[in-house]
C-alpha cells in the first residue's frame, strides 16, 4: 500500500471517530456522577428558561443567556438548568456574567421555570454555585 493512501485512511478514520463522538443526537450524556444525566432542552423548555431568568434580573429586555446546561437527577423529576446571564445597565453598559439556576418543572403540560435564582449577590452566588455543582 502506498504511504499517502495509508495516511489518508488514518485521517479518514480519525475524522469519523471525532464526528461520531460529537454527535449526541439529543440523548442524555454521561456526567460522571451516578444518577445524573445531561439533557438537551426542547425549544419550549429553552423559552421557559429564558422567560424565568428574565423575571429575575433588573433589566430583562437586555438579558442574554449563555453556557446553558441542563441535567436530570434520579431523585428529582425536575430538570435543573444552569448558565450565565448578562444584562445592560440603564447607562447601556454591559454588566458582568451572572450565574443562574432554574428548576424546570412541567405545569399543566408546559415547561415552567418560575423557581430559581441569579447569583448577583455573594450569598446568592454561593447558593447558585451549590445548585449548579453537577452541571459543570
Amino acid at each position: 500500500m502506498h504511504m499517502a493512501t495509508r495516511g489518508q485512511i488514518v485521517v479518514s478514520v480519525f475524522g469519523a471517530v471525532l464526528l461520531t463522538g460529537c454527535a449526541s443526537g439529543g440523548r442524555p450524556a454521561a456526567t460522571g456522577q451516578p444518577g445524573i444525566a445531561r439533557v438537551a432542552l426542547t425549544s419550549a423548555q429553552s423559552e421557559a428558561v429564558s422567560a424565568g431568568v428574565r423575571q429575575m434580573v433588573s433589566n430583562p429586555d437586555t438579558a442574554q443567556l449563555s453556557a446553558v446546561t441542563a441535567i436530570t437527577r434520579a431523585e428529582n423529576p425536575a430538570v435543573q438548568v444552569c448558565g450565565y446571564v448578562k444584562t445592560r445597565g440603564a447607562d447601556g453598559k454591559e454588566g458582568p456574567d451572572m450565574r443562574f439556576y432554574v428548576e424546570l418543572l412541567d405545569v399543566d403540560g408546559k415547561p415552567d421555570a418560575a423557581r430559581g435564582q441569579v447569583g448577583d449577590m455573594p450569598t446568592d452566588r454561593s447558593k447558585v454555585e451549590f445548585m449548579c455543582r453537577y452541571n459543570g
